[in-house]
């Protein structure tokens, strides 16, 4: 499972997969994206600038 969430699969996702809630891993895993800010704070710098891409098309 850190493996996954490490890979960026969400913690809801990773829950399923395990048969675990998203409290159970948040509880015990949260702990393996620690340090993950700056790629967190990338990857929705990106999906911010696609979506203002996007908007403004016809």
């Amino acid at each position: 499972m850190s493996f996954w969430l490490r890979s960026g699969v969400s913690l809801a996702e990773t829950a399923r997969r395990a048969g675990h809630s998203v409290a159970v891993l948040q509880r015990y895993y949260a702990k393996v994206l620690d340090g993950e800010e700056d790629r967190m704070n990338a990857l929705i710098e990106q999906g911010l600038a696609e979506h203002e891409d996007g908007s403004e098309e016809p």
